[in-house]
């Protein structure tokens, strides 16, 4: 088991069990140190869940107003950094550092909810920490197993899984077609849209209730979030493909216009577009999920699908392939299938980023 501790105001490790003795004999880990590891829902100081074996010298610690081995500093519910309790609001159960309590106060007078927690986080997420806990831990995509579950959760729900998906592809469809501004419009709204279904079939699966609005929560407060990442996605992933483009219309009208140079840049461009497509893959839900800003997001999808590129490209692709079935039902099969698609991408994408018990 892998463990994180707070050092000098910082997230530290991630440590094995083995060594955490060792840090409390060279006073690094003491009573009040914040630890957290896998399965725990919130960082708590290392006294309150110590393993047996290990013993803390010195008389119990004192924390704040004298409360014998409370912890001395909190995680701000807003921005997930560590403070001193006694620079912090206390508001219920959670503490708000300086930093973030006009953001907090507004959106207690709006109604919002405030230090909402997926698992273990607070939200937002802070992208680092959660790059080196995913790292830290490790992860594998086990394509078999997020076929079945991803089955089995589409099955369990197939008439709000079929409906929410349905709607969104109208409504994504329809933007497209409104004169003049229906392209910016299209673009604008896809990110939101995406985001949202994600989201959806995010919340099927940690088994929460889910139903067709969640489809559209992308709409809420994350719909510039979620239309900047889509956007970036987008810059990103075609950008590969301009080269080919531009030389294809410089050579217009010339027999080189598919010579070897075409090929090659044709080549470079499909495979980089696809490489960036696929590390790029979850970054609408983290956006969505775990409220990442547009460039978080996507830095986040990136980092952690790089260290297993080949298994998630093979998941998507599996999965893909599964939806596509549905173009031989007459096309409108795809709308019994496309949910699938989703439902199977989901399972991976809370196997690597979701919460554990």
């Amino acid at each position: 088991m892998k463990w994180y501790y707070v050092e000098n105001g910082q997230q530290a490790g991630p440590v094995e069990e083995v060594q955490l003795a060792e840090l409390v004999q060279t006073g690094r880990l003491r009573g009040d140190t914040l630890v957290w590891h896998e399965g725990m829902a919130a960082w708590q100081p290392f006294s309150t869940v110590k393993p047996a074996e290990i013993s803390i010298p010195g008389a119990p610690l004192t924390g704040v107003a004298g409360t014998t081995g409370e912890s001395t500093e909190a995680v701000c519910t807003e921005c997930g950094k560590i403070f001193r309790k006694d620079e912090m609001i206390r508001h219920k159960d959670v503490y708000v550092c300086a930093g973030c309590k006009p953001v907090f106060m507004q959106k207690l007078g709006e109604g919002v909810a405030t230090g909402v927690a997926r698992g273990r986080r607070s939200l937002p997420v802070d992208a680092d920490a959660l790059i080196a806990e995913v790292e830290g831990r490790g992860y594998d995509v086990d394509i078999g197993s997020c076929l079945s579950r991803g089955w089995a959760v589409f099955k369990a729900n197939f008439g709000v899984c079929v409906g929410a998906t349905f709607l969104v592809m109208l409504c994504n469809q329809a933007a497209g077609f409104i004169p003049i501004v229906g392209i910016i419009l299209s673009l604008m709204v896809q990110g939101p849209l995406m985001g949202g279904l994600n989201n959806f079939f995010i919340k099927l699966i940690r088994g929460e209730s889910s139903g067709i609005n969640d489809a559209f929560s992308g709409f809420s407060k994350s719909f510039w979030r979620l239309c900047g990442s889509f956007l970036l996605m987008c810059l990103l992933i075609y950008v590969w493909i301009i080269p080919v483009v531009v030389y294809a219309i410089v050579m217009d009208g010339s027999s080189a216009q598919f010579g070897p140079v075409f090929w090659i840049l044709a080549v470079i461009g499909f495979v980089g577009a696809m490489y960036v497509g696929v590390a790029l893959v979850f970054a609408l839900a983290l956006c969505a999920d775990l409220e990442l800003g547009p460039w978080d997001s996507l830095r986040v999808s990136n980092r952690i699908v790089s260290k297993r590129w080949f298994s998630v490209f093979g998941l998507v692709v599996v999965a893909g392939l599964l939806s596509a079935l549905g173009i031989f039902g007459c096309i409108i099969g795809i709308i019994f299938t496309l949910p699938l698609f989703y439902a199977v991408t989901m399972q991976a994408y809370e196997d690597i980023f979701g919460a554990r018990s």
